[in-house]
C-alpha cells in the first residue's frame, strides 16, 4: 500500500508521534508511506519520504490573519498548492488526515480537490474541531450537529471576538468541503470521540471505527529500575504521592488550579505536577511540587510509576495519553468526568467524578492512597491495552478495507 499521512507535527506532540508510530511500522512491513506535516523539527533519522510545509513564522502569521478575517482556515492558500503537487507526485492509495486546524494548510482547498480526484480519504479526529470547524472542544454546546449560531456563545467564552461572527459560515464551509469527498471515512481516537463523530452531519454518510491512540510501551512501563530521585528521597520519608501532569498550569481548562486547591485540604500528602513550562507559578501550599517540562519518555515514565496514584482534572479529553501513560506504568489514576478518560481507562485502576467535584474527587484519592495495588500487575495489564502495535493493527486493517472497497 502507497499511504500520505498528513498532521500538524511529525515525531512531536501526541498526533505526532502517533504520525511517527503508524509511519516507522508501514515502513517496517514493506509499505510504502509518506508523511507531510506543518511545524517542528523531524529528526535525521526520518528524512525520506517526509516533507514538511511551513514554518513557524508563517503559521503565526496565518493565525493572527485568521483572527482578522474571521475565518479560521481561509489562509495558507501556497502551503496547500504545494501540498496538492505533493500529492500528485506520491498518487497514493489512500490520504490519512489528522489535525488540520494549525495553520499550516487550507482544508476547504484540499479536501474539495481530493474529492474532485476521487481520492480515498480518511479522518481520525482527535478532538471536536472537525466536526465543529469552529471550536477545538464544543463541551456542552450541541450546535455543530444542525449548524453553529452566527455569535457562538463558546467561542465568546474563549474571547474569539472576531471568529464568533462567523462561525456558521466557517461550520458551511467545513461541511461542504467534506461533503465533496466521494470516498470519505472517519476514525475516533475513543468511543466517545468516534460517538460524537456519527453525530455530525460532515460524517453522516461515512464509515466510522474507533481506534484508539496506542504508546510506546517499551518506554512507558513499570520498572525497578527505573529510580526517579525526587520522588525517591520523598518516599523514603514515607511521603504519599500525587502526580499531575499538564502542558500548562495556568490554563484552566487543564484543571491546575483543583489540584491546588486539593493540595491545601489534603496537606500530608505531596502533589507532584510535571510540565511546568515558561509560566509564572501560581501561589501554593508548600506540599505542592512544581516540575518542569520532562522531555524523556523513560523520566516521565519514573515520575509515573514512583507516584501512589495519577489526578486528571482537565474539562475535556478525546483520549487522554495521560491516562493510558499512567497506567502502563503501574500507577492508578483518579480524575474529572472529561468525555474520553472514563470510556478509555481500565475500571479496576481508575475512578472519575463529576467536573467539579472536589469532595468526591479527595474521597477518591484517599481511598485509591489507602489500597495497596500491585504496580506491575496493573503495568501488565495496561502495556497489553495501550501498546501502539494495537492502535496500528487498528489503522492497517482499515487501511486495507478502505483500498480494496469499490
Amino acid at each position: 500500500m502507497r499511504i500520505l499521512n498528513i498532521n500538524i507535527f511529525f515525531c512531536q506532540g501526541s498526533t505526532g508521534k502517533l504520525v511517527e508510530d503508524i509511519h516507522t511500522r508501514l515502513e517496517r512491513d514493506g509499505h510504502e508511506s509518506f508523511v507531510v506535516y506543518g511545524l517542528g523539527s523531524c529528526p535525521e533519522s526520518h528524512t525520506d519520504r517526509i516533507y514538511k510545509m511551513t514554518s513557524n513564522f508563517w503559521a503565526k502569521q496565518y493565525d493572527r490573519m485568521a483572527r482578522i478575517i474571521g475565518l479560521r482556515y481561509n489562509c495558507a492558500y501556497i502551503e496547500t498548492i504545494c501540498l496538492i503537487r505533493r500529492i500528485k507526485k506520491i498518487n497514493p492509495d489512500l490520504v490519512h488526515l489528522h489535525c488540520m486546524n494549525c495553520s499550516y494548510i487550507n482544508p476547504f482547498i484540499l479536501l474539495k480537490w481530493l474529492g474532485r480526484h476521487n481520492f480515498k480519504v480518511l479522518v481520525t479526529h482527535h478532538a471536536d474541531v472537525t466536526i465543529t470547524a469552529n471550536c477545538d472542544h464544543a463541551y456542552e454546546c450541541v450546535l455543530w450537529k444542525t449548524g453553529c449560531k452566527r455569535h457562538c456563545q463558546q467561542l465568546k467564552k474563549e474571547r474569539h471576538y472576531i471568529l464568533l461572527a462567523y462561525a456558521l459560515l466557517s461550520w458551511k464551509q467545513m461541511r461542504n468541503a467534506f461533503a465533496k469527498v466521494k470516498y470519505l471515512y472517519a476514525s475516533g481516537v475513543s468511543k466517545w470521540m468516534a460517538e460524537r463523530v456519527k453525530m455530525s452531519p460532515f460524517f453522516a454518510n461515512a464509515e466510522c471505527r474507533v481506534i484508539e491512540n496506542g504508546l510506546d510501551v517499551v518506554s512507558f512501563k513499570y520498572d525497578v529500575n527505573n529510580i526517579n530521585p525526587k520522588l525517591s528521597a520523598l518516599r523514603e520519608r514515607n511521603c504519599q504521592i500525587v502526580l499531575h501532569v499538564t502542558p500548562s498550569v495556568l490554563n484552566p481548562l487543564k484543571g491546575s488550579q483543583y489540584v491546588i486547591e486539593l493540595a491545601r485540604k489534603m496537606p500530608n500528602v505531596k502533589f507532584v505536577i510535571v510540565g511546568c513550562r515558561n509560566e509564572k507559578l501560581p501561589a501554593s501550599p508548600t506540599n505542592v511540587i512544581y516540575v518542569p517540562y520532562v522531555k524523556s519518555k523513560v523520566e516521565l515514565a519514573s515520575y509515573y510509576q514512583n507516584a501512589d496514584v495519577t489526578l486528571l482534572t482537565s474539562k475535556r479529553e478525546s483520549f487522554s495519553l495521560v491516562t493510558a501513560e499512567s497506567l502502563c506504568c503501574g500507577t492508578p489514576v483518579v480524575g474529572f468526568k472529561a468525555g474520553a478518560p472514563e470510556s478509555i481507562a481500565i475500571a479496576e485502576y481508575a475512578s472519575f467524578v463529576e467536573y467539579g467535584d472536589i469532595q468526591n474527587l479527595q474521597k477518591a484519592i484517599e481511598f485509591i492512597l489507602d489500597k495497596k495495588y500491585d504496580k506491575i500487575a496493573i503495568s501488565e495489564v495496561a502495556c497489553k491495552r495501550y501498546d501502539s502495535e494495537m492502535m496500528y493493527n487498528g489503522y492497517l486493517s482499515y487501511y486495507r478495507d478502505i483500498i480494496l472497497h469499490k
